[in-house]
């Protein structure tokens, strides 16, 4: 038996972004003050900057790791290989960890010892060039497993996971050029890994021209094509979501109509081979609906939220409706009968739903008060 702390790795991916990792660095180091033990492992994937300087300068705080540039998957899977910690966090080197955040996933932890996965709070900001307000990510309070049947949760700096899971879960994929951290916790959660909500941790998600996330095109083609890779667990992993089937099908079809809405004006074709993906995603809810029992309250809402999200937007396709996707619309207007709704009444409906399946608004603007300041 040991006393010991657990040890907390902090693994910082960074490319060029020599400015913005003293910064990113200190937020690590400032999590020390609640008497944890964190190491911090700075990988730079050929970085042509300054960066190496940088780091040199911010000395034994860090472990500098470099390699020839092979992308940000081959960044973070390099800082797994060198981690020692009990929990893993992947932080990128633009981001910041507000005071106590590590410390509050330790306490969800330890609250929920079932758990494999804490998922804390991001708050989304901007240039000071930019117009856009800051954008506060909607965290869902239960059944993430099945929310990740339709989107990606949270930004990956929210996560903490024991390190045992990330060693069974592998390393990300480096094939992948955008939305690698959704395929990761996929995987996860198909393996059967718990998942848990964080509303008292929070990461500020610095937005500016050179972020990854700003290549929207590449970002929307990649959130298309994992689609096809949700279809296949939830056709061959048998408790993925722990939910049930039902739900895991209703989730998907519901985020891959999303999915070819946003596409369809940079790629057509693909959107409507995502369009009848969505569609057969109902008609397999449908052929289960009578088999569904769910275990609280919280389904039966994410239920209608996600019958009617699909209902909303296959309107927007209805000019290139198929027969499936006409006997998807028919099965949900009969089966959700209060959903049968104009379009600003529908909409109206899914606003107010919405709110319910994310913590609580209060506490998390508790959380950004305490921790966030402009």
């Amino acid at each position: 038996m040991t006393n010991r702390l657990p040890l907390i790795s902090v693994i910082i991916p960074t490319y060029n972004y020599g400015r913005f990792l003293p910064d990113a660095v200190k937020s690590v180091l400032d999590q020390k003050k609640d008497g944890l033990a964190v190491e911090i492992i700075v990988v730079d994937d050929g970085s042509t900057d300054d960066t190496a300087d940088v780091a040199q300068r911010l000395g034994s705080s860090i472990q500098y790791i470099y390699q020839e540039n092979q992308g940000l998957s081959a960044a973070r899977n390099a800082g797994i290989r060198a981690a020692h910690g009990d929990y893993l966090v992947f932080l990128d080197a633009d981001d910041l960890l507000t005071s106590g955040t590590l410390a509050s996933h330790l306490d969800n932890f330890a609250v929920h010892p079932e758990l494999d996965v804490s998922v804390c709070l991001s708050l989304q900001t901007f240039s000071s060039d930019s117009e856009r307000r800051n954008y506060l990510w909607p965290l869902k309070c239960a059944h993430l497993d099945m929310h990740l049947c339709h989107s990606n949760i949270s930004p990956v700096h929210t996560f903490m996971l024991r390190a045992e899971a990330a060693q069974e879960i592998g390393f990300f994929d480096p094939d992948l050029k955008a939305c690698e951290d959704q395929d990761y916790w996929l995987r996860c959660a198909a393996l059967g890994k718990r998942f848990g909500a964080n509303p008292e941790g929070l990461v500020i998600y610095r937005q500016h021209g050179q972020s990854m996330t700003s290549q929207m095109s590449r970002q929307l083609a990649h959130d298309g094509a994992i689609r096809f890779k949700i279809s296949r667990l939830l056709e061959t992993r048998p408790d993925f979501p722990r939910a049930g089937k039902f739900y895991g099908w209703l989730a998907h079809a519901a985020g891959t109509i999303g999915s070819a809405c946003g596409l369809y004006q940079r790629a057509s074709d693909f959107a409507l081979r995502l369009m009848d993906e969505s569609a057969q995603g109902i008609l397999r809810a449908a052929a289960l609906a009578d088999q569904a029992k769910p275990e609280d309250m919280y389904l039966p809402l994410a239920e209608r939220y996600f019958a009617g999200e699909y209902l909303l937007r296959a309107k927007n396709f209805a000019a290139f409706s198929s027969r499936s996707q006409e006997k998807a619309v028919s099965f949900l207007t009969k089966h959700y009968s209060q959903l049968a709704l104009d379009n600003d009444a529908l909409d109206a409906k899914q606003k107010k739903i919405f709110p319910r399946l994310c913590c609580g608004k209060e506490r998390m603007m508790t959380t950004i008060k305490a921790h966030y300041t402009r």
